[in-house]
């Protein structure tokens, strides 16, 4: 049961406004942010790792991939331009 785009966007908008007006008492809110967070930065690693794969694994696709691998590693919140 895959929420659509707009569905996706009306949820996280709606999790802003709980954590910005403290009114979220069980985390749910927070733990979407999060969530929606990391699955677009996994969403990068699995992007970069198919670049690396379909180019003849050459060193700037590796590059990209180590890049991307180590951003999801640390938790990394800075936008990697993939």
């Amino acid at each position: 049961m895959k929420p659509d785009s707009d569905e996706l966007q009306q949820a996280l908008a709606m999790a802003e406004t709980m954590r910005e007006t403290d009114g979220d008492p069980h985390y749910l809110a927070k733990s979407l942010i999060y969530l929606n967070h990391r699955a677009e930065v996994l969403e990068k690693v699995y992007a970069a790792a198919n670049r690396y794969m379909r180019f003849g694994q050459g060193e700037h696709e590796h590059a990209q991939l180590l890049q991307a691998l180590e951003a999801a590693r640390l938790g990394d919140d800075r936008e990697l331009g993939l």
